[in-house]
């Protein structure tokens, strides 16, 4: 990378606003590792870099992708200069964590656009948002920093207008087009709707389809609230098919079901945001994934 801010500032602090994906710890142990340079050079984490300094980092196991990476391309949604809208399949981290520091949707994002062709900008994907694991669906990921920034605080502040496709247990109630109960971040149901400090939280529901004992539903937050969606379905009686965090069924386990997916079945849908650049909204939509698509 190549230092293009004007003020000088620490070496952690500059690894850390243009690798997002990994921690300032993890960041620190690297360069006491000897393993980020500063214009060839080893150094300390309090080096102060400066405008036009090169400073490189040198991976474990280069950006850590699978042998069948050829086969696994990314689902490119919309791409411009600024931004790229993935349609993220099941089963895949956005970004590391933990022990799982590869294989995810930034390592694959970041060797798309890896190059060391000379005179050639470099591009730092970073995540606008996130999704878990099993949901699938539209993820907005930012190219420039200042787009990033701009979109990630659209986010932050709700005015990005968000759209998922669920199939909960049973049959919901079709006259019921809201949910309207303060959550929390417990890891189970009982402690996400008891567990101090709850928020205020609300999401909008719209019947779709009936299955005889499952239903589609259409999904819209209106508070971004973590694990939102699965936990206020859950709250009501009807949690998303294969959730069995919050108390959902996994009929994939069972012998005569094998058709399900081993996994929830939660897809983010379609998202709007306000594009920083073209000044005007744009709107995006993710087909369902195979298995899903199969399944109904």
């Amino acid at each position: 990378m190549v230092v293009k801010t004007g003020e000088p500032q620490r070496l952690d602090s500059f690894l850390v606003s243009n690798l997002a994906w990994k921690s300032r710890n993890r960041l620190q142990g690297l360069i006491k590792d000897g393993r980020v340079t500063v214009n060839g050079e080893k150094t300390k984490a309090s080096r102060r870099v400066h405008f036009d300094d090169v400073v490189e980092i040198r991976l474990s196991s280069g950006l850590g992708l699978p042998d069948d990476y050829s086969e696994r391309k990314l689902d490119i949604i919309y791409e411009d200069e600024w931004l790229v809208v993935v349609n993220k399949p099941p089963g895949m981290l956005v970004h590391p964590v933990g022990r799982h520091v590869y294989d995810t949707l930034i390592n694959y994002l970041h060797h798309r656009y890896h190059s060391t062709d000379a005179g050639q900008e470099e591009v730092i994907p970073k995540l606008c948002h996130r999704l878990d694991r099993d949901t699938t669906g539209v993820v907005v990921v930012g190219k420039k920093n200042y787009v990033h920034r701009d979109v990630q605080q659209q986010f932050e502040k709700r005015t990005v207008s968000k759209s998922y496709l669920a199939l909960a247990n049973g049959l919901f109630p079709p006259d019921r087009n809201e949910i309207d109960i303060p959550i929390g971040e417990g890891r189970c149901l009982k402690s996400a709707l008891e567990q101090e400090p709850l928020k205020d939280s609300r999401t909008l529901v719209t019947v779709l389809d009936s299955y005889g004992d499952h239903t589609l539903l259409r999904c819209v937050p209106c508070t971004g609230r973590q694990n939102q969606i699965r936990i206020h379905l859950a709250a009501v009686g009807h949690p998303i098919a294969g959730d069995e965090r919050y108390g959902g069924d996994s009929p994939g386990k069972r012998p005569e079901r094998r058709d399900w997916p081993l996994r929830y079945l939660l897809h983010s849908e379609s998202i709007r945001f306000w594009h920083p650049r073209l000044k005007q909204d744009i709107e995006l939509a993710a087909p369902l994934p195979p298995d899903f698509q199969a399944l109904l």
